[in-house]
């Protein structure tokens, strides 16, 4: 199995403001270094965090902040996971579906599981943004250790992909939102690609926002 993604002590920002406070559960689906379950517990210290990490070393990070961690794979999920988002008041994936083979089956085993209050919070990097787009141009997609062309993706979304995810997989997506960073020369980059949609009869505005984006966070729910 190739190695995935170092853990990092930043978490989220956007989606930890997207999590309301004093759930009863949270579920984080690769927890990582356990950095969001730290800010999390200190909002809301009654919260019962639990840590799912697929890489052995990762989880003893998380044991540091999560009120328990698995080893488990959500994919192939045991049954002490199973029983666990059974009972789950939210389920996070920070960063994590584009790394699954199979996001659409996860999560559509997971709209029969959980319970019909139960909330996806969600970060999912967007490769529509500008800096892959004229990589392509170039003639570059080089994979790295992280970041949008991160070598361990294994999917990749756009914002009109990720709905269809969602929607697609029994979830109704209560909202989507933009996360966009201030890169060297983007205004540049955007006004060329306003220019070129245009001219393909394409929504500028629309594309230029589409394409500043370097994720999108995701707040979603079990259709009734």
């Amino acid at each position: 199995m190739m190695k995935q993604t170092a853990p990092t002590d930043i978490y989220n920002q956007d989606l930890f403001n997207l999590i309301p406070d004093n759930l009863s559960s949270i579920i984080e689906i690769g927890s990582g270094s356990g950095a969001l379950a730290k800010a999390i517990k200190h909002r809301s210290p009654q919260t019962q965090y639990i840590g799912v990490e697929i890489v052995d070393e990762y989880a003893v990070l998380s044991k540091r902040y999560c009120d328990k961690v698995l080893i488990d794979n959500i994919e192939k999920p045991s049954l002490e996971l199973t029983s666990l988002l059974q009972n789950a008041s939210a389920i996070v994936f920070s960063d994590v579906l584009e790394h699954l083979y199979n996001p659409w089956q996860t999560l559509q085993s997971l709209s029969t599981l959980i319970p019909k209050d139960c909330s996806i919070f969600a970060s999912i990097p967007n490769i529509q943004h500008w800096s892959v787009i004229f990589g392509l141009i170039s003639g570059n997609f080089n994979y790295a250790d992280s970041g949008l062309l991160d070598r361990t993706h294994l999917r990749f979304f756009t914002k009109s992909t990720i709905m269809s995810l969602f929607n697609q997989s029994g979830f109704a997506v209560s909202s989507i939102s933009p996360r966009i960073f201030n890169f060297p020369d983007q205004e540049k980059y955007l006004s060329l690609i306003k220019q070129v949609a245009e001219q393909l009869q394409i929504d500028g505005t629309k594309s230029v926002v589409e394409s500043a984006a370097f994720q999108y966070t995701v707040h979603a729910v079990p259709h009734p």
